[in-house]
């Protein structure tokens, strides 16, 4: 099995360090390396910070990661003549909170310790809107949570309970913290032998770009032309206006900081990009039209340059 990643040293804090000293050094980290600053060198950087903050800033995570890493060198001892199998175990995907599983990895070899057929993982989908990713959730579910015959353990096998199968399915009921930044297609542990898949639901305003929200702000042509603000409705909270320069042209990009979506695991959050849409007000009078038009006299400029697509 290879060495657990070092995660005080990711986050330069020392193993003794309290949280709000780990949260700090998180904090000016993440600025750092953020890929906003940074671009894609500094992507898996970021992704390893965070990781390391996961589960350091969880105390009982960090329990069991400190635990592990001072038996490591024992157990590392002990498989080099005891013919144990060696592990690569990803720690970012332990959602769950736990590290039973990599446990399990060191002793197992295929079949549990007493030769049974390995357990089914149950999984369930759980649909969940932007808005629920921007804030976190919670997903009440029930599973049906395979579990090891406490009659028999599997070595009878007219056991009346399991019929000989060495396992049972029982319904149990979960209320899975569904964390703010998850994104689309990850896999939450629910249990300890279920899974939850996250799917998250299009957006009638906004896309997502990694961090960012994206949407298409409609402003009038006359405001676009002398400036001023217009009322916005962001993802989450109450109705803001947003200014618009003058002289703002159809496509300009509008970007409000730290507006979009948290980065799961962390405090950073992206922004908000606003493309702006120009449109005429409605409906054109007659007074508007000769506005329009008097307007054009002043202008030589009228149009027909032709640009690729965006």
């Amino acid at each position: 099995m290879p060495a657990p990643k070092d995660y005080y040293k990711i986050l330069e804090v020392d193993e003794k360090a309290d949280a709000n000293t780990i949260k700090q050094s998180y904090r000016r980290l993440a600025r750092k390396y953020h890929p906003d600053i940074g671009g894609k060198a500094v992507e898996d950087k970021f992704k390893e910070i965070n990781e390391a903050y996961e589960v350091l800033s969880d105390a009982n995570r960090r329990r069991d990661y400190d635990r592990l890493r001072r038996g490591y060198a024992e157990r590392e001892s002990r498989s080099q003549g005891a013919g144990f199998r060696r592990v690569a175990y990803d720690w970012s995907n332990d959602v769950g909170g736990g590290f039973g599983s990599i446990f399990d990895d060191l002793f197992s070899s295929g079949h549990d310790r007493r030769g049974n057929i390995p357990r089914p993982v149950p999984e369930e989908s759980v649909r969940i809107t932007l808005e629920q990713v921007a804030t976190g959730t919670t997903a009440n579910l029930t599973i049906n949570d395979v579990k090891e015959c406490v009659v028999c353990h599997g070595r009878d096998g007219n056991c009346p309970r399991c019929g000989g199968l060495g396992q049972i399915s029982e319904p149990k009921r979960f209320d899975v913290a569904i964390p703010a930044g998850i994104v689309d297609g990850d896999v939450l542990k629910v249990g300890e032998h279920a899974r939850l898949r996250i799917e998250v639901a299009p957006h009638p305003r906004f896309a997502r770009q990694k961090d960012n929200i994206v949407g298409r702000l409609m402003v009038a042509v006359p405001l676009a032309v002398v400036g001023g603000e217009v009322p916005v409705r962001p993802l989450v909270g109450e109705e803001m206006m947003v200014k618009i320069p003058p002289r703002t042209n159809h496509g300009r990009m509008l970007r409000l900081k730290g507006m979009g979506l948290t980065h799961r695991g962390s405090l950073v959050k992206g922004d908000m990009l606003l493309e702006v849409a120009l449109r005429f007000p409605e409906p054109i009078t007659q007074e508007d039209t000769l506005l329009y038009q008097e307007l054009l006299t002043h202008h030589q400029e009228s149009g027909g340059e032709i640009r690729a697509p965006r």
